[in-house]
């Protein structure tokens, strides 16, 4: 089973300032570079049905390419993660049963999130606030936390990617090890680190699909 992190888009409609990738966020001098079409090209080669996929930014919703890529993941059987503010979660949220939705509240008011709150399926997650210790003050190193949210110690995945924006690959962002770009990559020998906060956190997630 192979892990996928897409960062999607520098894109978003909030400015938290805890925000660990709040330097890229609607700057002109890191503009998106991959689109729909060059996510899509990169997993047709890599992905098999059951595998995660995990789409976050800035915010995902405002990819132009969001539901065209969306919608090849539900197409190609993936188990998605979608971690958002809500800008545009809505209806079509119910087309998409093999996914789970972490809603963050970050300065939403509540008439926006209980209308958000009203597209979401039992899976789905909602974070009205994040503890200080939870917190991720560095870009890549997001903290993992075993309790009740997250009860599973380990992972089944066998391979991970990361790739951002910018069409760059990595094994995962906190191994630093560079895999070229989704338009010259070529599969190598891989390693994958059971302890990846990245992983534990995502396959909690997944796990949370019935």
């Amino acid at each position: 089973m192979t892990y996928f992190l897409l960062s999607i888009t520098n894109t978003c409609n909030k400015s938290c300032a805890y925000c660990v990738v709040k330097p890229w966020l609607n700057n002109p001098e890191y503009p998106d570079k991959a689109t729909a079409e060059d996510f899509i090209a990169f997993l047709e080669k890599e992905m098999q049905p059951g595998d995660a996929v995990e789409l976050t930014g800035g915010e995902p919703t405002l990819f132009p390419g969001f539901m065209k890529l969306l919608q090849w993941l539900k197409v190609h059987q993936a188990k998605v993660i979608l971690r958002t503010n809500g800008a545009f979660l809505n209806g079509w949220r119910a087309s998409y049963p093999d996914m789970v939705v972490v809603l963050a509240r970050h300065d939403s008011d509540d008439a926006y999130m209980d209308e958000r709150k009203g597209c979401l399926f039992p899976q789905d997650l909602v974070l009205e606030t994040v503890e200080d210790h939870l917190k991720q003050t560095e870009q890549d190193k997001p903290i993992f936390v075993n309790n009740e949210t997250s009860p599973l110690t380990q992972h089944p995945f066998t391979k991970m990617f990361h790739i951002t924006n910018d069409g760059k690959v990595r094994f995962m962002s906190c191994c630093k090890e560079a895999m070229g770009t989704i338009w010259d990559y070529v599969p190598r020998k891989y390693h994958c680190c059971h302890n990846c906060p990245f992983a534990l956190g995502a396959w909690n997630l997944i796990a949370r699909i019935k």
